[in-house]
């Protein structure tokens, strides 16, 4: 499966951060939590979401069969 950047649409690697080329984030948080412990605020990030587009190969999900 291929990933795609949104903003540029170039191909990324399958385990790319950032976009090469525009420099888009593909990793956004989701979800987090914030408390304090002491005096200090701590912040736990709980979930991820990967941003790019995922394009699949169109020979591997043909289902088309000719008789």
């Amino acid at each position: 499966m291929k990933r795609l950047c949104p903003v540029c649409f170039t191909e990324l690697p399958e385990n790319a951060n950032y976009c090469p080329v525009c420099g888009k984030c593909m990793r956004e948080v989701v979800e987090q939590t914030s408390e304090y412990i002491g005096s200090s605020p701590v912040t736990t990030i709980v979930g991820i979401n990967d941003c790019a587009i995922h394009v699949r190969n169109r020979n591997a999900t043909s289902t088309n069969h000719s008789t």
